[in-house]
């Protein structure tokens, strides 16, 4: 598949990711080094309840080095991965850029965009393609959680981020939008588990396809990666919370949906649409965000997000064979739209206009932010 381990003749172990990329600020939390540990089974290393992975029992680890070369921020086998999927700046390699929607009305209902991620694994489910999809469901007011669907309906609940303001965990103090998906890949890796598909951020997606050159369970069951589009996540407490309402006069028990484009999007009940600028923000991101050139998801087999389409409609890149295999497939089937208006060789290249542009700005962000950090 890939490289081997013992190809990379480098030495590295847990200790020299939490020198290089924790205490640098540098760790997203993706779940990659926890979910691909080879002492996972004896819980030499596990993640924190806030802030990076940290050791259970130092005497446990095997020193093997998986943690290491699969974080998104260690940049080992980059040059390799963007060679096998034809990266080309700033946005990777794309076969097509469209806008269109799920056929199903009962998705788009309940869909941030125009639901073709979740159409697109309707798709895949139905045609026994995979066993299970991981992706997310709301966990109180802002938090979501992962899990793996294996069923049509368990995919139309994980459609969206409509809040269900009547099920708050009672005493959560901490909001965070950034959903930990590959560490739910390790606890999926069964005999009744041969193909599934998942939908990540960008350093979710790159730790997977690490994972895969160099051919570490549970690499043989994960077929489709399916990008989300990634400018920033949040992570905020009351305090900050209270100080973005009275600066913008909103109240978050209103909030009924959230959206990220060219902005943050919040959908108040009954009173409109709020758009707050992301350098009002600033205070709110999580820090390693702030260190990820990646915005388009330039290693998944399809990317998806709203920037560049109207609202109702998802903007999809697809990039690989395999991605544009299911993509046509599942348009040629119904499952998804694309609304010939907003195809034409003018609107797609607003669209791309669009994503290079936000791609340009994520790289000069993480450019300054490793600079301003001395590394």
């Amino acid at each position: 598949m890939g490289k081997k381990l013992a190809e990379l003749k480098i030495s590295k172990s847990f200790e020299d990711l939490i020198i290089e990329i924790h205490e640098k600020g540098l760790c997203g939390e993706c779940g990659g080094c926890v979910s691909f540990c080879s002492a996972g089974e004896i819980k030499a290393i596990e993640m924190s309840e806030s802030g990076p992975p940290k050791y259970v029992n130092e005497d446990k680890c095997r020193k093997c080095g998986i943690c290491y070369y699969v974080c998104p921020q260690t940049h080992v086998l980059n040059d390799q991965l963007d060679n096998k999927f034809q990266y080309e700046p700033p946005i990777g390699n794309k076969i097509k850029i469209a806008s269109g929607h799920a056929s199903s009305e009962e998705i788009r209902a309940k869909a941030t965009d125009g639901g073709v991620v979740t159409a697109i694994l309707n798709y895949l489910l139905d045609h026994k393609l995979i066993d299970g999809a991981i992706v997310s469901k709301r966990h109180g007011t802002f938090n979501r959680i992962p899990f793996l669907a294996t069923t049509k309906e368990e995919l139309k609940e994980a459609a969206g981020s409509h809040f269900d303001l009547s099920k708050q965990v009672v005493g959560l103090e901490k909001y965070n939008t950034f959903i930990g998906t590959n560490v739910e890949l390790k606890k999926v890796s069964s005999p009744e588990l041969l193909n599934i598909a998942v939908v990540g951020t960008p350093c979710q997606i790159n730790s997977i396809r690490k994972m895969q050159e160099l051919s570490i369970l549970p690499a043989h069951i994960v077929k489709y990666t399916l990008g989300l589009f990634c400018y920033l996540n949040f992570s905020f407490n009351d305090e900050d919370r209270k100080k973005l309402e009275e600066k913008h006069g909103f109240s978050f028990n209103d909030v009924e949906s959230m959206n990220i484009r060219e902005d943050l999007i919040l959908n108040l009940k009954n009173k409109g649409t709020l758009n707050i600028d992301f350098s009002d923000l600033n205070e709110l991101g999580r820090p390693a965000c702030y260190a990820c050139p990646d915005f388009s998801n330039v290693y998944a087999d399809i990317s998806f997000g709203g920037l560049g389409s109207q609202d109702g409609y998802t903007t999809t890149i697809i990039r690989t064979k395999i991605g544009e295999e299911i993509y046509k497939n599942a348009l040629k089937e119904g499952y998804i739209q694309e609304p010939t208006d907003l195809n034409t060789s003018g609107k797609k290249s607003e669209m791309l206009d669009k994503v290079t542009s936000f791609s340009k700005r994520k790289l000069e962000r993480c450019k300054q932010t490793l600079k301003e950090r001395n590394i």
